[in-house]
């Protein structure tokens, strides 16, 4: 646990050394008291019972979009000449998508599955060790891309037959933004029915 909290703090110091913007997202200041109204302070937090923690909080996208994107960068740095060979020649252990162009390949990783799935790198892969196995969310993840790509080539163009606006599948279809699609959705209450009418 406390490699990983190092690990994240390093990484965070390279990717904030490593920021060429100035521009910082900033909370914006509280709407002062109008006259006449005392300020309270906000009551703090209830105390749960003795060695409970807080809920964890799901992570930050902006963050997570930096941290993968300085791993990306890194990455694209160390294959420099060698963006355009197939990634199965330019990456270990990659068992699918190995005639894709490496910087294809990278691309993918970044933004259909780092975004597509709300996720930084470390969540498939350990950093620094991109071809083992060791992840269970990297031997996932090779079967949702057998499974995107079944529905692509094999499902999909018979669908296609029937009605043409059907696109690719991909990660983001099921999963916008999440590490686990959503088995329900949202269903609007019916409206009351309008007496003018």
């Amino acid at each position: 646990m406390r490699q990983s909290r190092l690990w994240l703090v390093v990484l965070g110091a390279t990717i904030v050394g490593s920021c060429t913007s100035t521009q910082t997202l900033q909370a914006p200041a509280p709407a002062p008291a109008p006259a006449g109204e005392a300020k309270t302070a906000a009551p703090p937090p209830a105390a749960g019972p003795p060695g409970a923690t807080a809920p964890r909080r799901a992570p930050n996208p902006i963050v997570q979009d930096s941290i993968r994107r300085a791993q990306v960068d890194s990455i694209m740095r160390t294959i420099a000449g060698r963006e355009n060979d197939p990634a199965g020649k330019v990456f270990k252990n990659v068992k699918l998508l190995k005639d894709m162009p490496a910087s294809e390949f990278l691309k993918n990783m970044d933004v259909n599955y780092g975004r597509g799935l709300g996720m930084s790198c470390g969540n498939c892969h350990v950093v620094g060790q991109y071809d083992g196995d060791t992840r269970k969310n990297k031997r996932i993840a090779r079967e949702m891309q057998e499974m995107t790509d079944y529905i692509n080539t094999a499902r999909l163009p018979n669908i296609k037959e029937l009605d043409e606006d059907y696109t690719k599948v991909t990660c983001v279809t099921c999963h916008a933004g999440s590490g686990h699609p959503r088995a329900t959705m949202a269903v609007p209450l019916p409206q009351a029915a309008n007496p003018n009418r």
